[in-house]
């Protein structure tokens, strides 16, 4: 059942009067906190279920020897490099949008054009009715997509040392997604339904890949 959304206030334009970030946070310090915590507490998990017991240890040694012997630390690193190097495009992206005020699920403002155009307000989506359900249904699903390549490259490489416990993190992944989407579906706050479990096992997930890369680059 959908809950009742507080309407926002919007300026003759249609931009909200408000940000939807908090206030008095820069988004420097609230993106590069979360994401600190996030991967911490992924690298905590990732090594007390993967990588704690001896016969854990052993198995995966094995073959993060293999990996090690064929110089693939390297290729390790650079996937957890390249995940948390996304923080400062995430960063800049976060600054522009607290700046524009521009609220989801609009991912763009456009202006209507031509001699008549600047007495118009801008062109966003439609966020009401069964139409602003199709929008956010649709920006669920482009979401997943811009999150796919990603997650399943770091999952494969993963599941090389940690077949089980990679796939475990990705069957929660999956149905945090599932979850998440038919909330966002609802209304934009709902987006963040069963996002938390996700979160933490992609930081898992990269928690295994900071453990094999450290291990393989290891004298």
């Amino acid at each position: 059942m959908s809950k009742e959304v507080k309407p926002i206030e919007l300026d003759v334009k249609g931009i909200p009067l408000k940000s939807p970030y908090p206030e008095g946070v820069s988004v420097v310090v609230l993106y590069s906190a979360m994401t600190t915590i996030i991967t911490a507490i992924g690298i905590f998990i990732a090594y007390f279920a993967s990588y704690y017991t001896d016969a854990k240890v052993a198995a995966a040694n094995s073959k993060i020897a293999i990996i090690s012997e064929y110089d693939l630390g390297w290729l390790y690193l650079g996937l957890f490099l390249i995940r948390i190097l996304t923080l400062p495009i995430n960063i800049n992206l976060g600054k522009a949008r607290k700046a524009s005020k521009a609220a989801l699920p609009d991912q763009h403002v456009y202006k209507v054009m031509g001699a008549e155009g600047s007495k118009l307000g801008y062109v966003l989506m439609e966020n009401e009715g069964v139409h602003g359900t199709f929008n956010r249904a649709q920006r669920a699903l482009q979401n997943y997509h811009e999150n796919f390549p990603g997650v399943v490259v770091q999952y494969v490489a993963a599941s090389f040392v940690f077949p089980f416990e990679a796939f475990v993190c990705m069957l929660i992944w999956q149905m945090s997604c599932c979850v998440g989407a038919v909330g966002y579906t609802d209304n934009v706050d709902g987006r963040m339904k069963g996002r938390l479990p996700g979160y933490f096992a992609m930081s898992t997930i990269g928690g295994m890949i900071v453990i094999i890369a450290f291990k393989a680059l290891s004298p």
